[in-house]
């Protein structure tokens, strides 16, 4: 590689200032990330870490964003600000960005960074022509975006602080006419780690990121074109506080989950978003369709496209197609829609119409989980220990409209009996059964089979039409395998971590220590502890996915990982056994398992 290119990749990316701008840009932002935790902060402290005295602290406050400067508190010796703020620095991505083998750029201030990164691989294409495109791959974070734009050049408000904004630059050899699903692919991967974080994001198709009716986030795909090939540039903006925008309900991260840190989920959507991509350009969005399905608010509504404000057509929607377009039932009709410059709205979304209620349980070893259904979408998801029972009792009581109600469970009868008690109507229970939605059960006596891994399997159905091997991380740890061919092979259960660790503390001379921390090769009892435990579930799920590879004979096999410790297990699966594999990690996949039973009755 010449040095003109190596200092164009090393380099991509410079703010479009003069030097002396660009260094006061820079100081405001190290002022910015001290304060961004929206703690109080000595101001002392501030100017000795600043290495400036008060006059200086006060330059670099002046040279912060307006609105963050608005948003300052000053007094006692202190500073901070009222709510916390989204600021990055390139420093904090360098072993990431080695991991992931995406160079991570930081500007303080851009227009857009769809466009400045366009510009920048123009340019590194324009003095290099023959050079590896792959070579291109990076992601570009603004602190400040300050023209940014959507669909048809709308305006994207995004004020500093308040809204995450970054671009990817990512070589496709797939053909551009076959990468119209795209959008789509990304806002599932957004709305994944979303709901990894606890905000239960849905997409309004076609790549609308939601959390109930208010926008939390959005897409803008674009592409440069490059020998028979292209570059995709791929733009996300991400509300952490909601952005005040006239005739549009917004929503942003912090209403949802106050104690999210950007870096982390920052970290999280570029590595989703590059992992799932990659996929695409390999095997077509049909890959995804049954995921997007799932994570689609719109399913079963009625609605209306519009098009420059006017509607087009109205309907039902049923789903999405291979491509990623929208089927909608109307006239008595299947229609396509392609995403093109038409947008979707509730026909009856100020109404707020309901049809129909039910209310789902799944009731575990430890503790309760339910599900608000409404028209068949899952509109809420609650949790409570047994100890605390009253909390479903008082949700049953508020809603007295719920007259459905279904469950499954593998506690005891006692238990069963103590959530008969708390909700207002009779519960019908669903078990382990031979044949259900297409897959047959192979296990020897379906009547000792725990239903959560029947409804686990079911549910499975849902996220991948490929061979899949399902593991639930709970009291126990579960993994089981079904194939393409709808079998259900059955499986593995071990002690989850805490059974694993308390054998150890009760039965075991001097191994009544506390969980350590993971190592390859622990030095210190806790850390041997925690090791051999996740090295055990590990290496399960690896063995049970090898016998389910080699029993379907070159077909692809997918990961399902649910229950609440799935990403522990998810972060230590070994990265070469990861690499090019489909891992999806699914909360309350019982649930989805049983709303599936309850559709095919």
């Amino acid at each position: 590689m010449n040095e003109t290119m190596e200092n164009l990749l090393n380099n991509p990316i410079n703010n479009s200032f003069d030097n002396e701008q660009s260094s006061s840009y820079f100081d405001s932002d190290a002022l910015w990330l001290l304060l961004a935790d929206a703690k109080p902060h000595n101001v002392a402290d501030l100017c000795n870490r600043l290495q400036t005295d008060a006059g200086g602290i006060n330059r670099y406050r002046l040279a912060l964003p307006d609105n963050v400067r608005e948003n300052l508190k000053q007094g006692d010796g202190f500073w901070q600000l009222k709510t916390p703020s989204v600021v990055f620095r390139e420093s904090d991505f360098a072993e990431f960005a080695q991991t992931e083998e995406i160079p991570v750029h930081i500007v303080s201030e851009c227009l857009s960074t769809n466009m400045l990164l366009s510009e920048k691989v123009k340019t590194a294409l324009a003095a290099t022509p023959d050079i590896n495109p792959d070579l291109l791959r990076q992601a570009l974070v603004a602190n400040r975006q300050t023209g940014g734009y959507g669909k048809q050049g709308r305006l994207w408000t995004a004020p500093a602080g308040d809204v995450l904004t970054f671009s990817l630059s990512i070589f496709s050899r797939r053909p551009r006419n076959q990468t119209g699903a795209m959008p789509l692919v990304i806002a599932l991967s957004c709305q994944k780690v979303l709901r990894r974080f606890g905000i239960d994001a849905k997409i309004k198709w076609p790549n609308d990121i939601m959390v109930g009716d208010e926008k939390i986030g959005g897409i803008l795909v674009e592409s440069i074109p490059h020998d028979a090939n292209h570059i995709c540039i791929i733009g996300v903006g991400l509300n952490f506080n909601a952005p005040e925008i006239d005739g549009q309900a917004t929503t942003g991260v912090w209403n949802h989950a106050p104690d999210i840190r950007p870096e982390p989920l920052l970290k999280a959507l570029i590595h989703e978003i590059n992992r799932d991509i990659q996929f695409f350009f390999i095997h077509g969005f049909s890959t995804f369709q049954t995921a997007y399905t799932a994570g689609c608010r719109d399913i079963g509504q009625d609605v209306i496209i519009m098009r420059d404000e006017k509607v087009v057509t109205e309907g039902k929607v049923l789903g999405v197609d291979g491509t990623g377009a929208l089927l909608l039932e109307t006239g008595g009709e299947v229609k396509k829609i392609v995403s093109g410059e038409v947008s979707l709205r509730h026909k009856n979304e100020s109404v707020g119409a309901v049809v129909d209620q039910m209310l789902i349980l799944d009731c575990g070893n430890s503790k309760i989980k339910w599900a608000w259904v409404v028209n068949g979408d899952i509109v809420g998801t609650f949790k409570a220990p047994y100890n605390k029972l009253s909390i479903l009792g008082e949700f049953c009581r508020q809603h007295k409209d719920i007259k459905k109600i279904y469950g499954s469970a593998v506690c005891g009868q006692m238990k069963k009996l103590q959530v008969a008690e708390q909700v207002l109507h009779r519960i019908e229970w669903f078990a382990s059964e031979q044949v259900a939605c297409g897959i047959r059960n192979h296990y020897r006596h379906t009547g000792e089979h725990g239903a959560d891994r029947w409804f686990n399997a079911l549910g499975a159905r849902r996220f991948t039409s490929n061979a899949c091997i399902v593991v639930s991380c709970g009291t126990a740890i579960t993994i089981d395998a079904l194939t393409t061919s709808n079998q259900y092979l059955g499986g593995s259960i071990l002690p989850g971590f805490n059974l694993m660790k308390d054998s150890l503390s009760k039965n075991t001379a001097n191994l009544d220590r506390p969980f350590g921390r993971i190592y390859p090769f622990a030095t210190t009892t806790p850390n041997a502890i925690a090791s051999g435990i996740m090295d055990a579930v590990v290496g399960a799920l690896i063995l049970m996915y090898d016998r389910l590879v080699e029993k379907e004979e070159g077909l692809p096999v997918d990961i399902i990982l649910t229950g609440g410790g799935s990403s522990r297990i998810y972060h230590h699966l070994p990265p070469q056994f990861v690499a090019g594999k489909h891992i999806e990690m699914v909360d309350n996949l019982v649930i989805f398992g049983l709303l599936s039973r309850i559709e095919q009755r």
